[in-house]
């Protein structure tokens, strides 16, 4: 099945976000891309499917569940509809684990599925590698979405045609890499794949999108602006199509148009419907991004007015990625503005109606700010350091080794203060090595802007506090590559050399 959106230009990106209009209310066919997916399902459930598995795409997973469903219900033997419920419930690039109720209705999916006839070994295939997702032999998330990936690439490798299977394995292949610079030759390869995929089907929005995801590196930044111009014109009112350009606007610290965009953003995601009378989490996550773009332009009235609009919003949906954004945006509000006294007094629960014993990762992130304001401005940090510790143990045993490593970094930063406070500079500074080297070796998860005051830029504080201006400099210039036009390492440079 084809599904098709009209053709569009290429125009600059500077000229889109100044020309078109706010995301509005739209029919969820619309301004999608194309994609071309045979199925033995029924003709009654082929636009369902397809606008499906469009959204999924985009990572609109519950409006892609909700396609998938009505589709389902047309064709109540179409094995797809089932694998691509399954599929909406698993998220294989967001770092948040699968909350219980989205793992019920994916092993649901997959039983039902069980019962269904494919029709085709390609369909098969499909079906059986989102069913090593639910493995339950499986015990940690990292192990299911591994053996998801090995299986999906598998699948490309069978059907070498399928545009999708090519889309899906170089997602799976972005779902696996190595965390911070290990993971750039998975990216690599992932984006070869990819521009491959794009030069075929110019239109399909898994090759645009993901290769977004695949050069989300400053080191790689620059090669995905022709594909963030495309993107945004394959799919203009599309709220995570809107959001991702924002990443590698980002990457680049060209901070005007990472707000212009993420605000368009969490506009596009209030124009539509609600799913169950909750607001999507693409909506707390683009205005974490538009709050850090406004600190980063100097707009700290904004910035606030954004993070009070964040916090103020009932009823958001009830996953890592809201998680993460109520954590970071008010950390980020007080510490970008050395506001010590603000972070140390921040809320040990940043927002009420989540299940906050899931996020451990996005707790941590609190503490993190709580310690390091607690140290900066003379109190106890010790309370900060404790709750850090409980939540590395906690995220040790769920298995979540990238946010185990994180938390290493941010204790790490919180104790060197504590020895700088203590007068013991010499031990505080080899802390703070240790922790920025620590930081750096992960690098940043696309949930976040940046890691919240990142530690090599604590280094060159410290540093220039030391009076040691030439190793500032470097410190601060450091982080400017991992986090490029950061206001504060900027201005710290700036400071370090009039000295």
């Amino acid at each position: 099945m084809t599904f098709k959106k009209l053709p569009f230009a290429s125009v600059s990106l500077l000229a889109m976000l100044a020309f078109q209009q706010p995301a509005a209310a739209q029919d969820a066919n619309a301004d999608l891309g194309v994609v071309t997916f045979e199925t033995s399902c029924t003709q009654a459930a082929e636009e369902d499917f397809a606008t499906g598995l469009l959204l999924l795409h985009h990572m609109m997973y519950r409006m892609a569940e909700a396609r998938f469903e009505a589709a389902a219900v047309a064709d109540s033997s179409c094995a797809m509809a089932q694998w691509g419920i399954a599929m909406s419930n698993f998220h294989p690039l967001w770092p948040g684990i699968q909350s219980p109720a989205e793992r019920e209705d994916g092993l649901a999916a997959i039983a039902r599925a069980a019962e269904l006839d494919p029709g085709t070994a390609r369909e098969r295939a499909y079906i059986n590698a989102v069913v090593r997702f639910y493995d339950p032999n499986l015990e940690t998330y990292p192990d299911r979405r591994a053996a998801w990936a090995e299986a999906q690439r598998q699948v490309h490798e069978d059907h070498p045609e399928d545009e999708d299977a090519a889309a899906f394995a170089a997602l799976a292949m972005l779902a696996v890499a190595r965390p911070g610079p290990k993971g750039l030759e998975a990216q690599r390869e992932a984006g070869a794949l990819l521009e491959g995929l794009y030069a075929q089907a110019p239109e399909h929005p898994g090759a645009l999108h993901y290769l977004i995801h695949a050069y989300d590196s400053p080191l790689m930044a620059e090669a995905a602006l022709p594909f963030v111009e495309a993107y945004l014109a394959l799919a203009p009112e599309t709220p995570h199509a809107l959001h991702m350009p924002a990443h590698i606007m980002t990457r680049l610290g060209r901070w005007e148009e990472s707000a212009d965009l993420n605000r368009r953003s969490a506009d596009a995601v209030l124009a539509q419907p609600t799913i169950d009378g909750t607001v999507s989490n693409h909506y707390p996550h683009a205005l974490d991004y538009l709050a850090y773009a406004q600190l980063q332009l100097g707009l700290a009235d904004e910035a606030a007015d954004t993070v009070a609009e964040l916090l103020g919003t009932a009823d958001m949906e009830d996953v890592f990625g809201t998680a993460y954004a109520v954590a970071a945006a008010p950390a980020r509000l007080a510490l970008e503005q050395e506001n010590w006294e603000a972070a140390a007094a921040l809320p040990d629960i940043p927002y009420d109606g989540l299940e906050w014993q899931r996020y451990p990762h996005a707790l941590a992130i609190v503490a993190f700010a709580q310690g390091i304001g607690a140290a900066r401005s003379g109190g106890d940090p010790e309370s900060a350091l404790a709750r850090l510790a409980e939540l590395r143990a906690v995220m040790e045993e769920l298995g979540m080794g990238y946010w185990v490593t994180l938390a290493d970094a941010q204790i790490g930063a919180v104790e060197a203060w504590v020895a700088y406070g203590a007068g013991n500079r010499g031990a505080a500074r080899a802390a703070m090595e240790a922790a920025a080297d620590t930081e750096d070796s992960v690098g940043k998860a696309p949930v976040t802007p940046s890691h919240v005051l990142p530690v090599r830029e604590q280094l060159g504080d410290m540093l220039l506090m030391l009076g040691e201006q030439e190793g500032a400099v470097t410190a601060y210039e450091a982080a400017l590559v991992i986090s490029p036009n950061r206001s504060r390492a900027l201005y710290g440079i700036e400071e370090a050399s009039a000295n």
